[in-house]
């Protein structure tokens, strides 16, 4: 079977998610706005978290906003999945409180898929096709917890960089302070917050084809120093290292 080497290293972004193999994986401590899954290949993947006995697994499960750090050694699937878009994901990933190994029937089919496909993950068809099949597993296992339907037009507006969200706040008839609230209560984070990961998926994206500083730029970052600042807090990455996958 042919093994996953340096020159096959690829990631893929979407609405939704957001998958990179490569050949090893270690981020400092960063927390990031999604719920990540991630499989070893060959090997465990340990998950390290302030004040908490590291979590090891084949496939270890990482809620939204956590502080962590992760390593593994050998070839690693990461996907981060949008905790508005894909949910489900979100909700199964907050089922223990923080990082924890996923077993079972479940972990068994998502490593054999993984391992059915790894002299493909160059391919973002690839990469994307088991986002989505792994989004639907997990969609069996948790329920879809929608929000609030004003926070979800304020959310929608968000997403567009050009839209004035406020136009949108203002549709919900709520108090600023009541909006911000209910938008943490159902997001996990603040609107400003939201708007920078935003910005920052952007910018990642956009590193495909830019150099970092006209990506950064275009993603409304004042400086390429802020840009690998967030990129360090939200993803636990340089711009640099996450550039070095990125195919589309």
């Amino acid at each position: 079977m042919e093994r996953l080497n340096e020159s096959r290293i690829g990631a893929v972004i979407t609405e939704a998610f957001a998958v990179r193999a490569s050949t090893a994986t270690e981020s400092t401590l960063h927390a990031q706005h999604g719920a990540a899954l991630l499989v070893g290949l060959d090997g465990e993947v340990t998950v390290t978290e302030p004040g908490r006995a590291s979590v090891r697994g084949r496939v270890v499960v990482v809620p939204p906003h956590l502080p962590h750090a992760v390593a593994s050694p050998g070839p690693t699937l990461g996907l981060l999945y949008d905790p508005e878009l894909a949910a489900h994901v979100a909700s199964y990933s907050r089922g223990r409180g923080g990082a924890f190994p996923l077993e079972g029937r479940l972990a068994e089919r998502l490593g054999a898929a993984l391992t059915a496909h790894r002299a493909s993950l160059s391919r973002p068809d690839v990469l994307a096709g088991l986002a989505r099949e792994y989004a639907d597993w997990l969609s069996q296992e948790s329920p879809r917890a929608e929000p609030d339907a004003r926070i979800a037009r304020v959310l929608e507006a968000l997403r567009t960089p050009e839209a004035d969200w406020r136009l949108a706040a203002a549709r919900t008839r709520l108090s600023l302070a009541h909006l911000r609230a209910l938008f943490v209560r159902d997001v996990g984070v603040p609107i400003r917050t939201f708007q920078l990961w935003r910005r920052l998926l952007v910018a990642v994206a956009a590193s495909s084809r830019l150099d970092a500083t006209s990506a950064a730029h275009l993603a409304g970052f004042a400086d390429l120093a802020h840009f690998s600042r967030t990129c360090r807090r939200m993803l636990g990455y340089s711009p640099t290292a996450l550039r070095g996958g990125l195919l589309s």
